[in-house]
């Protein structure tokens, strides 16, 4: 190898490593924890409520962007929270573009939401995780 080949190996070693250091450390795509008493966590705890109450509310919270079987889903997921005694939030985070809620209902039962915003950036049922 030639001196100016080397010169040029070090050079770009310097730069990846300057940039890697000096680069952004928030990532997009890391969850990103909402406290459980933020607008948002309300927001979400208002609509397990509302299905807590019934299950007509579900039209009015869902996400126009939901897929089919995700739809079905939370229908079967809003027909146990009828049931339900209380429910709380146990977490919240945004994963990327979505909030994830991870709801606790009595009795002893635990479930986990998606939802998004929609284009009147009010938040919308998206999805189940199971």
């Amino acid at each position: 190898m030639s001196r100016t080949q080397l010169i040029i190996i070090f050079v770009g070693v310097i730069a990846v490593g300057v940039s890697v250091f000096t680069g952004s450390k928030d990532n997009e795509f890391t969850d990103h924890e909402v406290a459980l008493d933020s607008s948002e966590a309300k927001a979400a705890l208002s609509i397990f409520e509302k299905l807590a109450e019934s299950t007509n509310h579900l039209a009015a919270n869902l996400s126009a962007d939901a897929p089919p079987i995700a739809r079905q889903k939370l229908l079967q997921f809003a027909q146990q929270l009828t049931q339900a005694d209380t429910v709380k939030l146990k977490e919240v985070s945004w994963r990327g573009e979505y909030l994830s809620v991870a709801v606790t209902c009595s009795p002893a039962a635990e479930h986990w939401f998606y939802l998004a915003e929609d284009e009147a950036g009010q938040l919308k049922l998206l999805g189940v995780q199971q």
